[in-house]
Parts: structure tokens; C-alpha cells; sequence
């Protein structure tokens, strides 16, 4: 990549940025990645997309938006791209760093980018009512994310915030940040591809979220691209307090000064801690004196009339609290969001 080119990348961080002609290459056509094509065709770039079979709904869309799109065999890398020449490489979750096109494209020159990214460099493209773009809440893990999230975001909206929940398995970022209602919070969930394709990420495209969460690392887990869901956080990395490889995690994370450690689990809380003591969910992290002192949260009792007193759920919801309360909530709006919660 020349100087020039590298310049001009580092300075696309803002909507109004000088997005006009450059040549992304887009690497996958579902969701998430018509929402790249999307955001891309607004901004005024040259947007060329290849997908090995793209879903005709979105396959039809694709030149209505002014960007053309290449199927076909991808185990090598098309003629087509290598004519268009990319300065930029969005690749969707589906398709590993390792894969064939992304190789060529970061031998090539050409910048990788995720969605992600993408969403992070264009954010300010709704503000809210202070001028700053929506604050960042992340998620990932394994299991329960898409109920954390969605519990979260429900809390938010109980305190007074417009929040809404988006990511991986559901509403693409770049829809989200694109909504002209704007938001003051997003609650995002990332997938370990997500995550992977940050890990190359320069400091212009790397989120700073106010908090983040890992749910756990299961069996197979990609330890190095999860950590990554701590890295800058601003306020509060919460973690699974009985999951070894996720306090490691936090241990080792490049966080933003200042940022505390939340653990989270189904027993008697620490300091800094969420957890259940007799039935009753407390809060001992953002009190006035954590030492001695714990906020009751909500009771499994009450839980169980959201459906929510499973074991897996109780957990979600600690998590889904130590994000809102991380991000301002108040403990009354908290309770409102739980009681207004249907899985």
C-alpha cells in the first residue's frame, strides 16, 4: 500500500470523510455484508462485491444500489478482482483471514477490513442530542448472547436511553448506525469472525466501547479473538468470574485506563462483583461502598414470572446488568427493563 493510499484510509473516520471513489471489494452478500455494499454505495464508493452464490433477493439489489456484483468459484482469486484492484477489503464473518482473496489481498497492498470497522469509522453519521455518536456496548461468547443483548438494550430503553440491540445473528451495525432515529446506546454482539478479522485493525477502525462482555469460552473457542472484545474498553470488562480463560482474558487485555474487571456469576459476590446471594440478584460493583455494601437487583421469584429463573438466564441477565449499569443506568430503570423483558 503506498503512502498516499495509507493516508487517505487513516483519515476515513467520520461519515463525511472522504469515502468518494475509493474501491472496496466486498467479500460475502448476506446481511451483513448488503449492509456494507449499502453503506458503501451511500458514501460514493466503487463497490465491487463477489460471493461464490449470493441470495437472489440481495443478488438484485446489489446493482439497483449502484455496485456490481461477481459469482463464482472463490478458491482462487477471480480475474475480476484482481483488474478492479481494491484499496479496501471488507470481508464478512463467513470467510477466515486465512482465506484464499484475503491473502491476496493483504500481499496485494490492499487494507482488510470487517463490518465492524466499517461501522466504527462511520459512526457519527447520527449523533445524539450531545453531538457524540452512540455509545458502544459489546457482547461475545458463547452462548446467550442474543438474550444479553436483548435484555440490555430493553434495560437501557427503561432508564431513558434509546437503545436498540444489533450485530452478529441479527440487525447488521451499519443498519443500526445508520438509523436516522439515532441512538444513544448500541448493544452489539460480535461473533469470533468478527472478532479474527479485528484483530488486524489499526487504531482508526478499532472500537472503544464503553463496556464489553464475554460470555464464556467454550470448547474450540478462539481464545485471541475473543480477548480482543476487551481491548480499549473504557469502563468495565465483564467476565464469566468461573471461567478460567475468560478472566485471563481481562487479565491480559489492552483496556483504556481507568477501565474496572466485573465478574459475574450465580454465587455470593465479591467486590466489583455481581452474583445471587439467598435467592436475591445484588449488585456490589457500582455501589457507593462495594466493600460493604451490595444493591438488590432483582429476585429469582420475580425472574421466574419473566421466565427467566434458569440458571443460563439468571447469569444473562447479571451480565445484561453490569453493561447497563456500566453504561449509566440506574438501578430503577434496570428493575423496569427486567420487568418489561419477554424472551
Amino acid at each position: 500500500m503506498s503512502g498516499e493510499v495509507s493516508a487517505r484510509l487513516d483519515g476515513l473516520t467520520s461519515w463525511n470523510a472522504g469515502w468518494d471513489g475509493l474501491r472496496v471489494l466486498v467479500l460475502g452478500l448476506d446481511s451483513a455484508g448488503f449492509s456494507v455494499v449499502d453503506t458503501l454505495a451511500e458514501l460514493g464508493s466503487d463497490v465491487l462485491v463477489v460471493d461464490e452464490a449470493a441470495p437472489d433477493d440481495l443478488a438484485r439489489l446489489v446493482p439497483v444500489i449502484g455496485a456490481r456484483l461477481e459469482t463464482g468459484p472463490l478458491d482462487t482469486v477471480p480475474d475480476a478482482v484482481k483488474d478492479f484492484a481494491p484499496e479496501v477489503v471488507i470481508a464478512t464473518d463467513a470467510f477466515a483471514p486465512a482465506h484464499p482473496v484475503l491473502e491476496w489481498a493483504s500481499h496485494s497492498g490492499a487494507a482488510v477490513w470487517s463490518d465492524v470497522e466499517l461501522a466504527w469509522r462511520v459512526r457519527d453519521k447520527v449523533s445524539r442530542e450531545t453531538g457524540e455518536p452512540a455509545e458502544w456496548l459489546v457482547v461475545s461468547g458463547s452462548a446467550g448472547k442474543s438474550t444479553t443483548i436483548a435484555l440490555t438494550a430493553t434495560m437501557l430503553v427503561a432508564d431513558g436511553r434509546r437503545a436498540a440491540p444489533c450485530g452478529a445473528g441479527g440487525v447488521p451495525i451499519l443498519d443500526a448506525v445508520r438509523d436516522p432515529q439515532g441512538f444513544d446506546v448500541l448493544v452489539i454482539e460480535l461473533s469470533e469472525g468478527q472478532l479474527r478479522h479485528l484483530a488486524a485493525a489499526g487504531d482508526p477502525g478499532v472500537p472503544v466501547p464503553r463496556a464489553s462482555a464475554c460470555l464464556g469460552a467454550g470448547d474450540g473457542a478462539d481464545h485471541d479473538a475473543l480477548g480482543l472484545v476487551y481491548r480499549h474498553v473504557v469502563t468495565a470488562c465483564v467476565y464469566n468470574r468461573t471461567d478460567a480463560a475468560t478472566m485471563r482474558m481481562v487479565e491480559e487485555a489492552d483496556v483504556t485506563e481507568g477501565a474496572r474487571a466485573i465478574g459475574v456469576g450465580l454465587d455470593t459476590p465479591g467486590p466489583s462483583d455481581f452474583g445471587v446471594v439467598d435467592g436475591i440478584l445484588a449488585d456490589r460493583a457500582f455501589v457507593e461502598n462495594r466493600r460493604t455494601s451490595a444493591a438488590e437487583i432483582s429476585t429469582i421469584e420475580q425472574l421466574a414470572e419473566r421466565g427467566l429463573a434458569e440458571p443460563h438466564l439468571v447469569f444473562d441477565v447479571l451480565v445484561a446488568v453490569a453493561l447497563a449499569r456500566a453504561a449509566g443506568a440506574e438501578l430503577a430503570g434496570v428493575a423496569r427493563g427486567i420487568a418489561s423483558f419477554r424472551l
